[in-house]
């Protein structure tokens, strides 16, 4: 889990904008099994963020598939007091928690360069369960 929290810092630091502040990142399953997560310290993503949310996204994001406009990749949900991202990359979600004023521009500009960083996290992943 280490080795993912580390993970999960470099996409803060590297990919996201610097300018999208109060930022929190938790990587999960499908299922809605944490594997990593970095809590921004003023945000209360910790309390907000359960297996149940990450694991209704999966289901969503499957529903929208079947809107036959492609792969869904991503949802945006606006909430009174934070936005979340949810990035699907395989069996992986990322989910990013940030506050109203941030600019979900900026972070869905990311996108292709967090699916990129995490296709390889995920095939590992699928990699380590099929040798179990």
């Amino acid at each position: 889990m280490e080795k993912v929290d580390e993970f999960l810092e470099y996409i803060k630091v590297s990919i996201l904008d610097k300018s999208i502040v109060d930022t929190s990142l938790i990587l999960s399953d499908r299922d809605g099994f944490v594997l990593g997560k970095i809590i921004d310290k003023s945000s209360s993503a910790d309390n907000v963020i359960d297996n149940s949310l990450i694991s209704t996204f999966s289901s969503a994001t499957d529903q929208a598939s079947k809107l036959h406009a492609g792969n869904n990749k991503s949802i945006v949900s606006f909430f009174e007091d934070r936005i979340i991202v949810h990035i699907n990359v395989s069996n992986v979600i990322l989910s990013i928690i940030t506050d109203t004023e941030s600019n979900v521009g900026l972070i869905l500009g990311s996108q292709d360069d967090l699916i990129r960083s995490l296709t390889n996290l995920s095939n590992s992943i699928q990699s380590d369960s099929q040798d179990m």
